[in-house]
């Protein structure tokens, strides 16, 4: 399998950003570099209603692993992240169809326009309009298979990442401010799985599961990997046990490996890591720490102990991922198996330092406030701390044959680190 390095510049977010159609595969041709725009096409028109699907549970369903040959990759678009979509979508299309979910039709022109002037080949892509279109769209929708080679979506319900249990702890002395800040959760984006569905042509399956894409890690034979500490801050009140028998009515998992939390740097949304250092994540999401490369081989993310040695944050991760070693090396997979597991060294810490403000306009990470954080912490405006950005190679992306690494090396990760990952 061939691996390309993805250039990617130091975002402050998960990479998160595929869901694949299907297991078989239907490469697209290769794309021309410099080609000329198309004619203006109109966009794919808006999904049928979302809620006309009726939802099955399972059915001969199952959620294959990320490594297996897929029919199609979505992708969102944003303009601040022309660039790297540019060179994504560059690598991608000689091996996969691409298909772009976007809000308007505006965008969708935009998005052609764009990427045309990166060099981009866009006569092959495909465009659906929907307003609840999100960037991040492999935490919208995860997709199934059934042995008839019938597609499925996972209708997991949305939280907003844990926005509740966020919000609790950020107001935990005000019962009130703590309710309105859950409260703004954009609960129209719980439909987006289905409006994906719809424009697939996938039935849907239904979940009470709060739960996003990047958190779902499998061997599409069974097994699941599933973080603990992830599950809680997403459904909040439900027991390991509640957890487990959710889990379990996933299409085709038979098995589920508990892992207690993720790498440190990843913590949940806004929020202190240690002393003045700070992060915005997910709180988890196993594709940032642990993924199956095969059905029984297990990637797990790992902090060089002089590395850990230098840095309090990464000597954090460091140790989580040695209970994480501990526990994948004595487990076996839903058919008995024992599993093999590779360690995969993780970049230099990505860090910059950032001043609190009560001014800041907190949808962009890099501006911070002392409001973010709970009033215990005592953080004050004007205080330095230094934010830490949740940076893996295990956020990689695979489609038939070709492999997305993220580029790390002008952060400061060696060369060497980084040929090693490849």
């Amino acid at each position: 399998m061939r691996a390309v390095q993805h250039l990617l510049a130091a975002v402050l977010l998960a990479v998160s950003f595929i869901a694949a159609d299907a297991q078989t595969a239907s490469p697209a041709g290769p794309t021309v570099p410099g080609a000329s725009a198309p004619a203006a096409r109109a966009p794919t028109p808006r999904a049928p209603a979302p809620r006309a699907a009726a939802p099955i549970h399972d059915g001969g369903f199952r959620i294959p692993g990320s490594f297996e040959p897929v029919a199609a990759i979505w992708l969102g678009f944003d303009r601040g992240h022309a660039a790297w979509t540019a060179a994504m979508v560059a690598a991608l299309a000689p091996h996969v169809p691409l298909r772009f979910l976007v809000r308007d039709e505006a965008t969708a022109l935009e998005a052609r326009d764009t990427l045309h002037d990166f060099g981009v080949d866009v006569q092959g892509l495909r465009f659906h309009v929907d307003a609840q279109a999100a960037f991040f769209l492999q935490d919208a929708a995860v997709f199934a298979l059934d042995g008839h080679g019938r597609i499925g979506v996972v209708d997991l319900k949305w939280s907003g990442h844990g926005l509740a249990v966020w919000c609790e702890r950020r107001h935990a002395d005000d019962a009130e401010r703590s309710a309105a800040c859950a409260n703004s959760l954009d609960r129209e984006r719980d439909v987006l799985s289905r409006t994906i569905a719809a424009f697939a042509g996938a039935r849907v399956i239904d979940t009470e599961l709060h739960l996003e894409g990047g958190g779902v890690e499998v061997n599409g034979r069974g097994t699941l990997i599933a973080n603990e500490a992830l599950l809680r801050s997403r459904n909040p009140g439900w027991s390991r046990a509640d957890l487990q028998r959710a889990l379990l009515q996933l299409p085709g998992v038979r098995k589920v490996l508990w892992l207690p939390e993720g790498p440190a740097e990843d913590p949940h949304l806004r929020s202190t890591i240690t002393g003045s250092y700070v992060g915005w994540g997910t709180g988890g999401h196993t594709d940032q720490f642990v993924r199956f490369a095969d059905a029984n081989t297990v990637l797990l993310a790992w902090v060089p102990e002089a590395q850990a040695a230098a840095h309090p944050v990464a000597r954090m991760t460091r140790e989580r991922m040695k209970r994480n070693l501990e526990i994948l090396s004595r487990a076996t997979d839903a058919d008995g198996r024992p599993l093999r597991v590779v360690k995969v060294p993780m970049p230099r810490l990505l860090e910059r330092p950032v001043m609190l403000s009560a001014q800041a306009d907190t949808g962009y990470s890099e501006q911070w406030s002392p409001h973010d954080f709970p009033l215990d912490e005592e953080r004050q405006d004007g205080d330095a701390v230094t934010q830490v950005a949740p940076a893996s190679y295990l956020n990689y992306v695979v489609a038939n044959g070709v492999v997305l690494l993220p580029d790390y090396t002008a952060h400061g990760t060696p060369p060497a680190t980084q040929q090693k990952v490849r």
